[in-house]
């Protein structure tokens, strides 16, 4: 057993792990977490870019939980998953098998479509279900959607869609406790009505239990909302105002992706203009999606320059894989920050495979680990350290 190990067993052999190469890097840490085997693969791509998949080591009669996203060149991760999932069921006879996709695919494809297009998130779905006992979907762009889709299929015994809300809320906290940003003024807000749709009374009531913030009801969606007008011309919408006056304000903001990043800058653009004494985003994953006649790092660049504060994405979507150079331009950023979910899914996945007893009968409770009320809890939290010239400095300096 790894000495990285925060969990304890709890009477039931925790599942071994294995990851797709995307998620490589995340797969190991929660394993080391864990205190469980990271299964040994062998992976081969040929010169016309097909791929192979083999079982280094025996999974046969253990649970078995596969990470695999999105990240990178999705149609390749997709097939590779798909590889995964069968060499779990089918070559290395699991006991069971649990899908975690720290980023799913074609999230955005299917908001809208019309007669003529062909539905890809469904398409992804109907995939990977059939080889999968539980799915673990850490904040798709859809939500309900993709857990519906994956529960439709008879042999799914879990489907669930895993927020982030607690790894915010922890850095959130040490924000507030070291002065950066004032509990007086924070201000809770949705960028927009597709994000409101997103944040979800569990969401709410881990932030609520965790700042301790016993005045405030998950139940009641209270959060101030951008505003949002679509150009009848062109159809490209464009910000026009905010729900509530934000002056001398901290507005937090969450979203489950950022992409080039021209939608967060200038939110906090007409947010600074209308007073706001602060602007931070958390986005779950951060693509930092470019123009081919733009610089690869471009996305980086104008964030840098612009209104936001901080901007703190996850390690869901691995950029030092999928876009190394990327990964360099945000390792120099002042205000872009990755937070390091591993512990947190961790417990996910222990809460899932563990058994509940007298004592303790929300242990195997994944609800519990959202909501923030786990009694494992506090050894999921982790703060992200602040870079220098990180521009919330600023505000400690200033009181």
């Amino acid at each position: 057993m790894s000495d990285a190990a925060i969990f304890y067993r709890n009477g039931k052999p925790l599942p071994v792990i294995m990851a797709g190469q995307s998620s490589r890097i995340l797969g190991e840490r929660i394993a080391a977490h864990l205190g469980t085997r990271f299964v040994a693969l062998s992976s081969k791509r040929f010169d016309d870019g097909e791929v192979k998949i083999a079982l280094e080591q025996n999974i046969r009669d253990f649970d078995t939980v596969v990470v695999a996203s999105a990240a990178g060149n999705p149609n390749e991760a997709e097939k590779e998953t798909r590889l995964l999932l069968r060499a779990a069921r089918r070559r290395g006879d699991a006991r069971s098998v649990t899908l975690l996709i720290p980023y799913m695919w074609y999230g955005r494809s299917d908001d809208t479509f019309g007669e003529r297009a062909e539905p890809a998130l469904m398409d992804t779905i109907e995939t990977l279900r059939p080889f999968c006992d539980r799915v673990l979907i850490v904040d798709p762009h859809n939500p309900n959607m993709t857990r519906e889709k994956f529960a439709d299929a008879a042999n799914i015994r879990t489907s669930a869609v895993v927020h982030l809300a607690y790894p915010y809320a922890v850095q959130l906290a040490d924000m507030i406790e070291r002065g950066m940003i004032s509990r007086d003024a924070l201000m809770l807000a949705h960028a927009d009505a597709g994000s409101k749709k997103r944040i979800s009374p569990e969401f709410r009531a881990c932030v609520y239990n965790t700042l301790a913030l016993k005045d405030r009801n998950a139940n009641e969606d209270d959060w101030a909302i951008g505003l949002k007008d679509r150009d009848k011309v062109t159809g490209k919408s464009r910000y026009v105002g905010f729900s509530t006056d934000v002056k001398g304000r901290d507005v937090v903001i969450f979203e489950d992706m950022i992409a080039s990043g021209g939608t967060a800058i200038e939110l906090a653009e007409m947010l600074k203009s209308m007073g706001a004494r602060s602007v931070v985003l958390f986005a779950t994953s951060g693509l930092f999606t470019s123009k081919a006649d733009q610089a690869i790092d471009n996305a980086i660049t104008k964030i840098n320059q612009s209104k936001l504060d901080a901007v703190f994405v996850t390690d869901t979507y691995d950029l030092s894989q999928a876009k190394p150079a990327v990964h360099k331009a945000i390792l120099a950023s002042p205000v872009i920050h990755i937070i390091n979910t591993s512990k947190y899914l961790a417990g996910v996945v222990h809460a899932l495979h563990s058994s509940a007893n007298d004592q303790d009968i929300d242990a195997n409770s994944v609800s519990a680990v959202l909501r923030g009320a786990h009694s494992s809890q506090k050894l999921l939290g982790q703060v992200t350290a602040y870079k220098p010239g990180f521009p919330l400095q600023r505000l400690v300096a200033a009181a």
